[in-house]
């Protein structure tokens, strides 16, 4: 999944469509899982909650590597944003600026989208089809609650707070990298903040988050040895 991912283009998808996709099968084919701040406190339950690497960093799901190695065995877990509005999502583009832009893409992927799948994109006279508008809907909600993310973790960084890591495994074969590189933050510079950051931090409810990230990076096991 995610293998051909295009910009939603009203004239050129004119006339694709989309199959009915498992939320829950669109999980288990993909590891690192982008999210809401809103679904921090959720998948901190049951996921390593991690920040993502790079020059715009927002929180992120780790939960499996594999269609065998993944929290989704359990149907019972939370499904993310990200996995229910397959196969439409954000990306962020720049433009002629250098100015980042989120836009809503589709993924051109022939086994879910063709011409001949069960529900289409735009009815004859150019508007969004109610399947297609509910997802979209649901990507830009999304969209708004990864925004937030990206600025507490903004703030995170001019304050020194994240320290960079990567996830490594031993196999047969040897040490694998399973992450290359991401960031989790630095509990003990956090903690001596000044008090009124981190009063102003309580006040945005900040801090129940960053306490659910601290506190999920226990979970690490749940993904990688009780899944298999």
């Amino acid at each position: 999944m995610y293998k051909n991912i295009e910009i939603l283009d009203k004239k050129k998808h004119n006339k694709t469509k989309f199959s009915n996709v498992d939320a829950l099968e669109v999980a288990k084919h993909i590891g690192i899982v982008p999210l809401g701040v809103d679904e921090v406190l959720d998948m901190s339950c049951v996921a390593p909650v991690l920040i993502s690497g790079g020059e715009i960093g927002e929180f992120i799901a780790f939960t499996g590597i594999s269609e065998k190695v993944t929290l989704y065995k359990n149907s019972e877990h939370y499904l993310p944003r990200f996995v229910q509005t397959y196969p439409f999502l954000n990306i962020v583009v720049k433009n002629e600026n250098n100015n980042y832009n989120t836009v809503v893409a589709i993924d051109n992927d022939k086994k879910y989208v063709g011409m001949k799948k069960q529900n289409s994109i735009l009815s004859k006279n150019g508007e969004l089809e109610k399947i297609a508008s509910q997802k979209i809907e649901l990507v830009k909600r999304l969209d708004q609650q990864r925004n937030i993310s990206k600025i507490i973790i903004k703030e995170l960084q001019k304050l020194d707070l994240l320290i960079q890591k990567s996830l490594k495994i031993k196999t047969k074969e040897g040490e694998q990298t399973i992450i290359e590189e991401f960031c989790i933050i630095n509990k003990e510079k956090l903690v001596k903040l000044d008090d009124a950051i981190l009063a102003n931090w309580a006040r945005k409810g900040w801090m129940g988050i960053i306490d659910a990230h601290i506190k999920s990076l226990n979970n690490f096991q749940k993904v990688l040895v009780n899944q298999q």
